[in-house]
């Protein structure tokens, strides 16, 4: 009974990180009194229509960078380690692959002005995710996983926002000013997530007691490449 509760309720721990991603600079042009060099006015656009700002600029900080590999150490059970890959998407949308040593997981979130919301979720996706930009925008809402602002009592990946000033402890390093989102079920389990400006979710944490047995399951950001 102990190891199919632990098993299933991992299936929790399974749920991000981020650091702002480089954007393009668009070039200053030239003063009106000289001949402009040749400029690719149409690719300029792009590249401007292409670049977040305000708070869109902002949310990316809740994800790791593109191309980043995150390593997670477990504790208290078996598949509490975990490996995420990040890879950004077009029109604003990024993919996390969820890698617990037993299944990959795919997440695709899309980034608006205030919120970041899942708008996919695949167990046992072992490919590449290449999506047309048509079919990124046909994808539906899941859940809210991020908003901008947020403060204590806001409700967010199902959880709610207990403190957005606390400290936290991962092998990575110590940090300060993290985001504490915590959700208690009716038998009193509890799972409690850290989200940190500029790395994004750096810890979970899931409590439960059986009897007199307490069951803690952990994990936290250990590496980043």
């Amino acid at each position: 009974m102990k190891r199919i509760w632990l098993i299933l309720l991992s299936v929790l721990l399974l749920s991000a990180c981020g650091l702002d991603p480089v954007m393009p600079e668009v070039g200053t042009p030239e003063p009106e009194n000289k001949i402009p060099e040749s400029v690719d006015q149409a690719a300029e656009n792009d590249i401007e229509a292409e670049e977040p700002d305000g708070n869109e600029a902002d949310l990316y900080a809740y994800f790791m960078e593109d191309g980043t590999i995150a390593k997670y150490k477990g504790e208290g059970n078996e598949y509490a380690a975990f490996t995420l890959r990040t890879t950004y998407l077009p029109e604003g949308h990024i993919a996390v692959y969820e890698d617990n040593g037993g299944t990959v997981i795919l997440r695709v979130y899309r980034l608006g002005e205030s919120r970041a919301e899942l708008v996919k979720e695949e167990p046992e996706f072992y490919e590449e995710y290449t999506p047309t930009a048509e079919e990124l925008q046909a994808l539906k809402p899941i859940s809210l996983y991020y908003q901008l602002p947020i403060a204590a009592g806001d409700q967010v990946k199902g959880m709610a926002v207990i403190q957005t000033d606390v400290q936290v402890e991962t092998p990575y390093r110590n940090f300060d000013g993290a985001i504490l989102l915590e959700q208690t079920s009716e038998d009193g389990a509890m799972l409690r997530s850290y989200f940190v400006k500029e790395f994004g979710e750096v810890k979970r944490e899931f409590k439960m007691t059986e009897g007199e047995e307490e069951y803690i399951v952990t994990s936290s950001l250990e590496s980043i490449e």
